[in-house]
């Protein structure tokens, strides 16, 4: 579906890899920063991919940075920071919930 010249479908599955990757980071850091809070390593992790893939995007496309786009990709990774620190808890609990109702 594409909206004002922007592809969501593109724009859904960069955001579900971005958590995927921030997840993956993140547990690799967490074996190595055993005293620092997860989900604040999660945070950090997925604010600088999520912001480094804009910048990379932009740079390959060759789109002029505006500062509002700067702040979407901000909101975007606290979007990726909360799939990737909640997301797959909440999704296993639906799970679970749905057996038990079975």
């Amino acid at each position: 579906m594409i909206v004002n010249g922007l592809d969501l479908s593109f724009l859904l599955a960069v955001i579900g890899a971005l958590t995927l990757c921030t997840n993956v980071v993140t547990e690799v850091l967490k074996k190595s920063l055993k005293n620092f809070p997860a989900q604040i390593t999660a945070f950090i992790v997925a604010m600088t991919l999520t912001v480094a893939a804009f910048f990379a995007y932009a740079a390959v496309a060759e789109i002029a940075v505006e500062w509002y786009m700067v702040a979407g990709a901000v909101v975007a990774g606290f979007f990726v920071s909360y799939g990737a620190q909640f997301g797959f808890d909440k999704l296993k609990e639906v799970i679970e919930k749905f057996k038990e109702g079975k």
